[in-house]
């Protein structure tokens, strides 16, 4: 039995463009922590009866409609990227982003700031979470050269 490849999930990065010609990409240290992609599709269900037996249930069959991704990340609140953050939030645009899982290859995409939340609790310090929604067509998983 061969052993699994693994990675440690601080291999895991998520960078955020600059909006530059040509466009730099940085895992920003507010997501220190935690971090993560999650694919998502939505699919509209139909109902197939059975023509030669109409009494008998139906099957229900999924056509898969759209597809979609959000990235969470989470950690340590970075002060130096607080107003970066809140522009992002109240901005109507998205930014390019990347998801990098080690030197294997990335993910990439536009995506809006659509959760931006910092908590606190006495005695420990303040952090924060992130959630990003896909703006757009994700491309399939590019490997590292």
């Amino acid at each position: 039995m061969a052993a699994i490849q693994k990675i440690r999930g601080t291999q895991l990065f998520i960078k955020v463009g600059d909006g530059a010609s040509p466009e730099l990409f940085a895992h920003p240290c507010l997501i220190n922590t935690k971090r993560g992609i999650q694919f998502q599709s939505s699919t509209n269900k139909i109902v197939t009866p059975d023509c030669d037996n109409p009494d008998d249930p139906a099957w229900t069959e999924a056509i898969k409609d759209s597809l979609g991704a959000t990235i969470n990340g989470a950690g340590t609140l970075d002060v130096a990227s607080v107003a970066d953050y809140d522009e992002w939030f109240r901005s109507p645009d998205s930014k390019n982003v990347q998801v990098w899982l080690a030197a294997l290859g990335h993910w990439g995409g536009a995506y809006h700031l659509t959760n931006f939340e910092i908590t606190g609790d006495r005695g420990s310090l303040a952090e924060v979470s992130i959630t990003l929604e896909s703006d757009g067509i994700i491309p399939a998983f590019i490997a590292a050269p």
